[in-house]
């Protein structure tokens, strides 16, 4: 005869032979009851099982379930603790502790991500996602990007910056004021009214790309050093400026800003000729410019230009010429400021108030994106970083802005 056992559980206990033969015999018949509730529980859980088993497979939950196991461990290999980037933020988290980042650290912080790849840290620091698919430069970086641009471009330290919400903004401006008549009792009184047109700053696509060594980017992902990301936003600075500065003064105004060139050529900027390449010539462009304007007048002219400017006297003999007082000041001739281009002719000098007369629009959409795949990249060790870069310039007031030509 077998062993006794019962159904616990699902799983068959044996009773030992001993422990029945002392045990009353009203404990066999309590375990042949508990063996056949055990057997009806086993066969319940066992369709309970099934059925379980089949909505699983029914409903592909057990799919579901492996993607949230793998969605899980991405995002955990993107937090901070397991990578370099909570050392470079001082022990900081970028997303809880995003408000409490120096700008240093934001920088330092975001282009860490972006040659690494982190995207889950590109999308917490950054300023969104762009059109064209790159991350939009944080406000921190686009203004340091933008402060380089300003020590560099003569444009944007003569003429008026303002941010653009909009690829367009139209600015109205006056061309006639009310007109005031004197007249005698009871005469008939002239009515004038004000009559004004409309200017518009239309942002222009930039694109500049930065091919970088492996080398200069694995040293600003592994030191975390503001140095090294300061020489990339500078080397990026220097790129855009020469671009942005060639549009300011001959851009066609189509694809490129509006430059002073264009502006001039379209009668924009009135003109006055030069008779004799002398001082008399600097008076007439001085003076047909109007008296309210000249008091934040500047003179703008190409360097071989300033040269000949430089040379001039006065009727004692005296160099108009004066050199800066002091660093980081102009020069002036004649009492005016004067800054020089070498994308103007060689013939021409601009004088007026430029910030009453060009405006500059800078579209606070500046985005990024990083790529090894390219051919020059992937051959020379090198990583692609390309910056987009949308801004605006016309001649808003011109008025405000004479040329001499000819001198």
């Amino acid at each position: 005869m077998g062993k006794k056992y019962y159904i616990k559980n699902g799983k068959k206990i044996y009773i030992d032979s001993e422990v029945k033969e002392e045990g009353e015999d009203g404990e066999d018949e309590d375990q042949e009851e508990n063996e056949e509730s055990g057997d009806e529980d086993s066969d319940l859980e066992a369709k309970a099982a099934k059925i379980a088993k089949g909505i699983v497979a029914e409903l592909g939950l057990d799919q579901v379930a492996g993607l949230k196991k793998s969605v899980d461990n991405l995002l955990a290999k993107s937090q901070p603790t397991d990578s370099k980037l909570m050392k470079l933020l001082n022990g900081k988290d970028y997303v809880k502790d995003a408000d409490s980042l120096t700008k240093e650290e934001k920088i330092v912080g975001f282009f860490h991500a972006l040659v690494t790849k982190n995207d889950h840290a590109v999308k917490a620091l950054s300023g969104g996602v762009a059109a064209d698919g790159g991350a939009l430069l944080p406000q921190d970086f686009h203004n340091e990007l933008v402060r380089s641009l300003t020590d560099m471009v003569v444009m944007r330290q003569l003429a008026r910056v303002i941010p653009m919400k909009r690829d367009t903004m139209t600015i109205p401006r006056s061309t006639s004021g009310v007109q005031a008549y004197w007249t005698a009792e009871n005469a008939s009184k002239t009515t004038t009214t004000a009559a004004f047109d409309q200017a518009t700053l239309t942002a222009r696509k930039m694109a500049a790309i930065l091919y970088a060594s492996d080398e200069l980017v694995e040293d600003s992902a592994d030191s975390g050093s503001f140095d090294i990301v300061q020489l990339i936003i500078t080397m990026f600075a220097e790129a855009i400026a020469t671009v942005e500065e060639l549009a300011f003064m001959q851009g066609n105004g189509t694809t490129q800003p509006t430059g002073l060139e264009t502006a001039r050529g379209a009668g924009t900027i009135a003109t006055v000729a030069a008779v004799g390449q002398n001082f008399d010539d600097i008076i007439n462009l001085e003076h047909a410019l109007k008296p309210q304007y000249r008091s934040g007048a500047v003179f703008l002219a190409h360097d071989r230009t300033i040269r000949n400017m430089r040379l001039l006297k006065d009727s004692q003999g005296r160099y108009l010429w004066q050199d800066a007082i002091a660093p980081g000041q102009p020069a002036t001739f004649h009492g005016y400021p004067v800054r020089s281009s070498l994308h103007l002719p060689v013939n021409v000098v601009y004088f007026g108030d430029f910030k009453r007369g060009y405006w500059i629009g800078d579209r606070h959409m500046m985005s990024v994106k990083v790529t090894n795949d390219s051919e020059t990249a992937f051959t020379k060790d090198q990583t692609a970083i390309r910056v987009v870069q949308r801004v605006a310039g016309n001649v808003i007031l011109g008025d405000a802005i004479k040329v001499l030509t000819g001198f």
